[in-house]
């Protein structure tokens, strides 16, 4: 009811009565019913709890109305209690307390998706971060062995032993923790590789490699490189008479292919179930699953004198 173009006193504060109704009903539905009924799925108790409360306040708000508006705003008392007018008014103060916590639930399992989601995300990053820091010791250390003999000599390898040992270093420590690298930065590191390692095994290792295609192509950083670096691990093992190691490179099409095709020992079991299965291996693997979900394959070809794997990876910007 309005008077002269404002809300009529009586009106505002029937309002604001009702605004109470509606918030004890939301917090005693939020704070005793849902903690105590709902979350323990008693739901009888629950259903008995409802009718209860909604009587409780439904006689509140009646006694209030018939005391102090029903005059006012119908110029005559209402009847008292009205079966069709309790039904109609629990409705009504339950409503939006169900549209509220629907509304807050929805709320809450978006924030919990949300969470899960950032913390696998953190969780997938810091495992990739491991994976990535697992450089194999044994390189390291035969590296700097051969490059204190060469220092110690005065060899004129020193000098470029040190900047690919260098190159390599900045690569794997610094710039491996980008998600994507150009696929040319992954070859210079290769190469640096084979270069080293080439010293080290000097005229009894035979290495061939082939790349080819578009070398800007992005790619996540560290796994051709594991992936030869793997050969070499189990290739041009001292029992091996003539280790052969070849590997072929070619980007095309936003497709990157890697084979690497290695001379085996020819010590059967356990030295070969580790190349199988061993870490290299399997952090590659990985490294693949985290990096380029369904975006990659895996080949393995292997006899008793060879090994030979395939990767071919789908290069995807970001």
């Amino acid at each position: 009811m309005k008077s002269g173009g404002t809300m009529h006193p009586t009106v505002l504060l029937m309002n604001l009565f009702n605004m109470v109704i509606y918030i004890s009903a939301y917090y005693f539905f939020i704070k005793v019913q849902v903690p105590l009924l709902m979350q323990k799925k008693k739901y009888i108790l629950l259903g008995l709890s409802l009718l209860f409360t909604s009587g409780i306040l439904y006689l509140f708000w009646r006694v209030v109305g018939y005391y102090y508006f029903d005059e006012c705003l119908y110029g005559h008392k209402q009847k008292f209690m009205r079966g069709a007018g309790y039904l109609q008014n629990a409705i009504q103060f339950y409503s939006p307390t169900i549209l509220l916590y629907l509304w807050h639930q929805y709320d809450d399992r978006l924030e919990e998706q949300a969470r899960l989601h950032q913390l696998e995300k953190e969780k997938l990053e810091t495992e990739l971060k491991f994976l990535k820091a697992q450089i194999n010791p044994h390189f390291l250390f035969n590296t700097l062995n051969n490059l204190y003999s060469f220092v110690v000599t005065k060899s004129e390898k020193a000098p470029d032993m040190i900047l690919r040992l260098s190159g390599m270093l900045d690569y794997i420590l610094y710039k491996s923790q980008q998600s994507r690298v150009a696929l040319k930065e992954e070859l210079t590191s290769i190469e640096n590789f084979i270069a080293l390692e080439k010293i080290r095994y000097g005229d009894r290792l035979e290495v061939d490699c082939q790349i080819n295609g578009d070398l800007s192509v992005p790619i996540s950083p560290l796994i051709l490189l594991s992936t030869v670096e793997n050969a070499f691990k189990h290739g041009a093992s001292g029992d091996i008479d003539e280790p052969v190691i070849k590997i072929d490179i070619v980007s095309e099409d936003d497709t990157i292919e890697c084979k690497v095709w290695n001379t085996k020992s020819k010590f059967q079991g356990e030295i070969n179930d580790e190349y199988k299965e061993g870490i290299g291996l399997s952090n590659i693997k990985r490294q693949l699953n985290l990096t380029y979900p369904d975006l990659h394959t895996i080949e393995i070809f292997e006899n008793e004198s060879s090994f030979c794997i395939i990767i071919k990876i789908t290069s995807i910007d970001e």
